[in-house]
């Protein structure tokens, strides 16, 4: 190889050397800079985008509060039946568009709910409902990521006047 470049006229060596030279350059600029560029402008539109959804989301919530959705005195006095609790927070998610995959709960006090591919933040709100309107307390809960920014939550409610 150093034999053949060394036969070589000296312009013959300038003009490969500017090819390799040109060559390295669309390498760079096509394998490097524009994906890197691309990458960037697709991460600033997600961001963006992600802060509407935000913006929208508190929006959203704050409406509910102010109609009362979530606060203090919409709260109605618990009975003394599980069964009555059990209604009345099906009831809320259905209302707050909550599909219930499972209900379980067999004790005197308590129940287990547990949702499939459901917004978090939906959840969140419901059971400051929960709460707020039905005296509910969470005992405990679980809650792992589905993909596509849903989750699946396990949630143990207790009812408060009971």
């Amino acid at each position: 190889m150093s034999a053949w470049w060394e036969n070589m006229a000296p312009r013959e060596r300038l003009l490969i050397s500017i090819a390799a030279a040109l060559t390295a350059i669309v390498i760079v600029w096509q394998f490097i800079l524009v994906p890197s560029v691309a990458a960037r402008s697709e991460a600033k539109l997600r961001l963006h985008e992600a802060d509407r959804t935000l913006s929208l989301i508190q929006e959203r919530y704050g409406m509910k509060r102010a109609l009362g959705a979530a606060t203090p005195t919409n709260a109605r006095p618990t009975s003394a039946s599980i069964d009555d609790f059990k209604a009345a927070i099906t009831g809320s998610a259905g209302d707050m568009g909550l599909a219930i995959a499972r209900l379980q709960g067999d004790d005197s006090n308590s129940v287990r709910l547990i949702f499939e591919n459901v917004d978090p933040r939906m959840v969140f709100l419901w059971l400051e409902s929960v709460q707020a309107n039905h005296s509910g307390q969470v005992t405990r809960m679980s809650m792992e990521q589905a993909g596509g920014g849903l989750v699946r939550v396990s949630v143990d409610l207790a009812a408060g006047g009971l």
